[in-house]
């Protein structure tokens, strides 16, 4: 769902990646700043640190969306760059759902994690066969929007996780029975 404004939070976001092209910042810069600073809000979640876990849930989310309108607005779009972008999210949604699993429970953080996973495998193996496939309504930034409400009320933290999980399987299988509509209709 978030992903449809992605053009318009380029625009956004043009007077800060002026800033950060001036000074030499590279997309993959922001790229790993993001790893780094998930990596500190998993350490945070895991101590119970819920405060500071939402403080540094946002800034990570915020390299993640800076490097994208980085690399759209000043031309530095590669392909290994939308490569690292993906492999780097993906281990810093591990790690969060890794932390999560010491606060709300295993079977639970893996039940969410598994969808997040699912959410992004299904759209890279959809889109070798298909031009695009980021339908379904839990994308990676309403996963995060989510979890982030989750850590800042922590007392709904684990139905929280819990919807995570359910709306990423279905996101999941929106995608399955999208894909297969798309290859239906290509034949």
């Amino acid at each position: 769902m978030l992903s449809a404004i992605k053009g318009r939070t380029t625009e956004l976001l043009k007077p800060i990646t002026n800033i950060l092209a001036k000074i030499g910042i590279k997309p993959n810069h922001l790229t790993i700043l993001g790893l780094l600073l998930g990596f500190l809000c998993a350490y945070e979640i895991y101590l119970g640190n819920y405060t500071v876990s939402v403080i540094l849930l946002i800034l990570s989310s915020l390299m993640d969306a800076l490097d994208g309108a980085l690399a759209r607005d000043k031309g530095m779009i590669t392909e290994f760059g939308g490569f690292l972008d993906s492999v780097l999210d993906r281990y810093v949604d591990i790690a969060i759902f890794f932390a999560l699993g010491f606060q709300v429970g295993w079977v639970l953080a893996v039940f969410a994690l598994s969808g997040a996973l699912m959410v992004s495998y299904t759209r890279a193996r959809a889109e070798k066969i298909i031009p695009k496939c980021d339908v379904g309504i839990a994308e990676r930034g309403e996963r995060l929007i989510l979890i982030m409400i989750g850590l800042a009320f922590p007392s709904i933290l684990e139905s929280i996780v819990l919807i995570v999980g359910i709306l990423s399987h279905l996101t999941a299988l929106h995608r399955i029975i999208y894909t297969y509509k798309e290859c239906k209709r290509k034949t």
